[in-house]
């Protein structure tokens, strides 16, 4: 293992050993996510926070991990494990919160991860059986008010949610 990518895990070891404060854990992830030897690490870190217990805390750090970076999210190739532990962490009793906080959001990385998890969780099985058809035309419409001026990723995660909503026979959005 190169020296980087064991001094990365050795500081994810310090945070666990600690008892995984999900505000290291964030922090580590985002502060590395220009260095390739520290991948593993950051995974590492990833899957720690990923079984955070509390909902509300794990969602502030996912948010955090994935936003306080300055490298492009095409170029972090844990970003799309970033926006799959994000998507897991909505459920009907936060997403009208998340779905405020994606459209005043500032922050562009943020506004991005909030965009492609929400759309991953209402594309998914759970999220289109959890939210209600009014919670899922304001999620869509919400969505596609910010459509035009989003990267093509988000834009395709975007339309995977309303064609996925399209094929399971329940009408149109």
């Amino acid at each position: 293992m190169p020296r980087v990518s064991a001094e990365r895990m050795a500081a994810v070891q310090v945070i666990v050993d600690a008892g995984s404060d999900p505000t290291r854990l964030a922090k580590l992830i985002a502060d590395h996510a220009g260095e390739p030897d520290a991948l593993f690490a950051r995974k590492t870190a990833l899957a720690v926070l990923r079984t955070e217990p509390s909902r509300s805390v794990r969602l502030a750090a996912l948010i955090q991990a994935g936003s306080a970076t300055t490298v492009a999210p095409a170029d972090d190739p844990l970003w799309p494990e970033l926006v799959g532990a994000l998507s897991e962490t909505w459920a009907t009793e936060n997403s009208a919160a998340g779905r405020r906080r994606m459209v005043h959001e500032k922050d562009l990385r943020a506004r991005l991860l909030l965009v492609s998890s929400l759309a991953v969780y209402a594309a998914s099985n759970r999220g289109l059986s959890e939210l209600t058809m009014p919670q899922r035309r304001v999620l869509r419409a919400e969505l596609m008010g910010l459509y035009p001026k989003l990267p093509r990723q988000q834009q395709q995660e975007i339309d995977a949610f309303v064609a996925r909503f399209n094929v399971n026979g329940r009408g149109t959005l």
